[in-house]
């Protein structure tokens, strides 16, 4: 079936971006204080594979992480947001890599690659 002018394929350059506010569960602190407050790798980790799901979600039904290669390089203060993007970069059958960060403001707070499986359901 051949595509129309407008539709999206799989394709490395599929990207998707998501703003959070720093609060919550997303909030862990290395003292034990709530002043020292901070985005957490977990949540930070889990706001990098939605942004990868989302990026795709037009184009694939299902897909899994298997692998995940971020650095948690700055932290981002509770109460501010912080915004990540995931840019799919390589695809191998049925594996995707995509490219991931996150920021606050113009501070890099984390970066890496996480890859996933599209499966079926």
């Amino acid at each position: 079936m051949p595509s129309s002018p407008d539709s999206i394929e799989l394709a490395p350059g599929l990207s998707a971006s998501r703003t959070i506010l720093v609060e919550g569960s997303k909030l862990y602190s290395p003292t034990g204080k709530d002043e020292h407050s901070v985005l957490s790798s977990p949540a930070m980790i889990m706001e990098m594979e939605i942004a990868c799901v989302e990026a795709v979600q037009e184009v694939v039904d299902a897909s899994v992480g298997f692998h995940v290669d971020v650095k948690h390089i700055a932290p981002a203060p509770a109460g501010e947001t912080v915004i990540t993007t995931a840019e799919l970069t390589e695809i191998d059958g049925k594996k995707l890599k995509f490219k991931v960060e996150t920021k606050f403001g113009d501070i890099l707070v984390g970066i890496g690659t996480h890859r996933r499986a599209i499966i079926r359901l």
